[in-house]
């Protein structure tokens, strides 16, 4: 009896069954196991596994490719054996050789399988999911509850997963994740969805997480999140802001006859006089209001801010009675893009450059074309900066930045702006100096 070992697919690119081929009695019998792998880490010529650092397991398949060979001798001795009475032995029936290797390999119980499965790269990132929904999964370094968005995230970029998986044809595992996956994936999400680059960045950044999560927990041996090009993408694109006379025509503007458009220009004025995301400002409620500040838990990272309001937040926040409307961003966004066309000033025609399908652009349009919810804290942001009335560190405490680095993210301002503003700094240091010399001259 000579057992070999061969795959089903042994050209495809993605994982295939093994069977095992029996020759016995003069026949060639052939019976599947219940493992698949991928051709790219199976030796034809040895028939096992290759001794490869990206199949971290090669040992363990091995050793059950081994425990298959005996298993199919033993079936042949203990037939044998019953049949040792017998003048003369007859040849083990085939059935009986199926019979008895399928029962082998079907030997693993229910509650093995199903622990088989929670460490598989799917079943851990199910258990991953399910420990950040139920709160057993926290912030790593601040030791509280994940907030709805980021559980979002990691969920989305699953589906992505999911869809790269069978639209390529290409198996995900944790063996299965190198290099060759990174830039197959890129690739996928670059030019098949258009997505950003951005986007791009935050689905790899949470694929390191999860990734690194699975090797710490002794999941896999695969470390590929460490390498330097494995790596976030990242694009500074261009963003537009509101200057202050834009926000001002934007608050003037009669629409007393156009109620939805009166309450989105209101809860956007909000926002750019508070720094408030769309996520928070659009949960204004009495409770978050006192003592002429708006204090409130930001959904995004669940840090508490404190902000000052101005008398116009204050006038808007009056006329609903301290709690602003319901809106969906996706409604928000599109009426807010109406509102703003019937602005003057931003009917100006910008210059704003980005990436799409991996390639730069550059959209010359009117301004209204670029503004969205998110404009709003942009505007805070870049507006407070240029004034130069509060440190950035007091900026930061009302936007809930905790570094510079993610602070200046949010400055908006032109190098002409930039140029601007430092003239007159030079001016004034000009004057100041003309003012001393006199001073000096008169003593």
């Amino acid at each position: 009896m000579k057992v070999n070992f061969y795959l089903k697919t042994p050209n495809g690119d993605y994982k295939t069954w093994i069977y095992c081929l029996i020759r016995y009695q003069n026949l060639n019998v052939k019976v599947y196991t219940d493992q698949k792998i991928h051709p790219n880490f199976w030796n034809a010529e040895t028939q096992r596994v290759r001794s490869t650092s990206k199949f971290p397991t090669h040992p363990e398949y091995n050793d059950w490719l081994k425990s298959i060979v005996r298993a199919a001798d033993k079936i042949e001795k203990d037939w044998k054996n019953q049949n040792s009475d017998k003048l003369t032995i007859p040849p083990l029936p085939v059935d009986e050789l199926k019979k008895g290797l399928k029962k082998y390999l079907t030997k693993i119980t229910k509650v093995e399988r199903s622990e088989n499965k929670k460490r598989s790269f799917w079943g851990y990132y199910d258990t991953f999911i399910t420990r950040m929904k139920n709160g057993t999964r926290t912030n790593l370094s601040k030791g509280t509850p994940l907030s709805p968005r980021t559980i979002f995230q990691f969920e989305n970029l699953k589906r992505h997963l999911q869809n790269f998986e069978q639209k390529k044809k290409y198996k995900v595992e944790f063996e299965t994740i190198d290099l060759y996956f990174y830039k197959l994936f890129i690739d996928y999400v670059t030019i098949d969805l258009d997505t950003s680059p951005n986007t791009i960045g935050k689905l790899i950044t949470n694929l390191k997480v999860f990734l690194r999560e699975a090797f710490e927990d002794g999941l896999t041996t695969n470390n590929i999140f460490t390498h330097r090009k494995f790596k976030s993408i990242k694009f500074s694109s261009d963003t537009v802001y509101l200057t202050n006379d834009e926000i001002q025509e934007l608050q003037n503007l009669d629409l007393s006859k156009e109620l939805r458009y009166e309450r989105v220009r209101d809860m956007f004025v909000i926002g750019c006089y508070t720094g408030l995301r769309f996520s928070d400002f659009s949960q204004i409620k009495p409770h978050h209001i006192g003592n002429g500040m708006i204090e409130i838990v930001q959904s995004k990272t669940g840090n508490t801010v404190v902000i000052p309001m101005t008398e116009a937040v204050v006038k808007i926040l009056e006329k609903y009675n301290n709690a602003l409307p319901k809106i969906s961003n996706q409604k928000f966004n599109k009426y807010l893009y109406e509102v703003c066309q019937k602005c003057t000033l931003l009917e100006k025609e910008v210059t704003v450059k980005g990436m799409k399908g991996g390639k730069a652009t550059s959209s010359f349009k009117p301004k209204y074309e670029f503004i969205s919810s998110h404009t709003a804290r942009r505007s805070f942001a870049t507006n407070e900066y240029k004034a130069g009335d509060l440190e950035i560190s007091e900026i930061m405490s009302l936007t809930g930045h905790k570094t510079e680095k993610s602070f200046y993210r949010y400055i908006r301002e032109t190098p002409k702006e930039t140029a601007i503003r430092i003239q007159q700094k030079f001016i004034e240091r000009d004057i100041k100096r003309a003012s001393m010399t006199g001073h000096l001259k008169a003593v």
